[in-house]
């Protein structure tokens, strides 16, 4: 969903609002249209496609009684109609998240294969490095989380995101894998695509631990507005500075 450029979000230091986050809730596809399973949100959790509740669930269940699940636990057939939709991060110090697996549909959308390639690299380079502290903390908190983002590809509109990530192990007990899903929330034309890259509209924090469902999913925190984020009516002159071209609009 576009932006209105009119309005104006406070400013959100990222650094405390990221950590606070966390720590308050620490105690086959359709090539033609290419678009996940879409639902509505669940027993209020903050989840809107129905590939990201799945996919969660899927998560919490195999995990038991831990607070995560290791690698070994996840069986790629349990899940083979979500398979396109799904990659696996590893931690890393530089660029901070790469890609370990990637989907074929999430390869498609972005234009290019993914696997080795950095996580944050498919955001606005301004949004980076609040990308690679929001998988620290997914990680170092061993707490899920739920992005909703904004793709910009060709369309004269961006195409709303959804993105889940599950915190995994896999050597050791220290949580070093991130299992994940990315999921456009409306259907997407292959001329659509490919997305050049994301910004981040809001950050959710999963608690887990809790019970109640409704319980579980905390109020998004909203990003700060990133300068690569434009509505409709600005999309020309984003392009402009994207391809680094100079254009003259006019005259003969």
């Amino acid at each position: 969903m576009a932006r209105r450029h009119a309005q104006s979000k406070p400013m959100i230091n990222l650094n405390t609002a990221v950590g606070t986050i966390f720590a308050t809730n620490r105690s086959d596809g359709d090539r033609r249209h290419m678009t996940c399973r879409i639902g509505t949100p669940l027993n209020g959790n903050a989840m809107q496609t129905t590939t990201a509740q799945t996919v969660y669930d899927y998560w919490s269940r195999v995990r038991g009684g831990r607070d995560v699940p290791d690698r070994r636990d996840i069986e790629p057939a349990d899940l083979r109609h979500f398979l396109p939709d799904l990659f696996i991060l590893e931690q890393a110090n530089d660029p901070g998240a790469l890609f370990r697996l990637a989907g074929t549909r999430v390869c498609t959308l972005f234009g290019r294969e993914l696997r080795t390639t950095s996580f944050p690299g498919l955001f606005a380079p301004d949004v980076r490095t609040q990308i690679s502290r929001i998988c620290a903390n997914i990680l170092a908190q061993r707490t899920p989380a739920a992005l909703k983002a904004s793709a910009y590809g060709r369309a004269a509109q961006p195409t709303a995101i959804e993105i889940l990530l599950l915190p995994m192990t896999s050597q050791s007990a220290h949580a070093d894998r991130i299992f994940g899903a990315l999921c456009p929330v409306g259907p997407v034309q292959p001329l659509d695509v490919p997305f050049r890259y994301m910004t981040i509209d809001t950050v959710g924090v999963i608690d887990h631990e809790q019970q109640n469902a409704f319980l579980q999913a905390r109020p998004p925190i909203p990003m700060p507005r990133s300068s690569m984020a434009v509505s409709r009516h600005d999309f020309g002159q984003v392009v402009r500075r994207v391809l680094h071209l100079r254009v003259f609009d006019g005259g003969r």
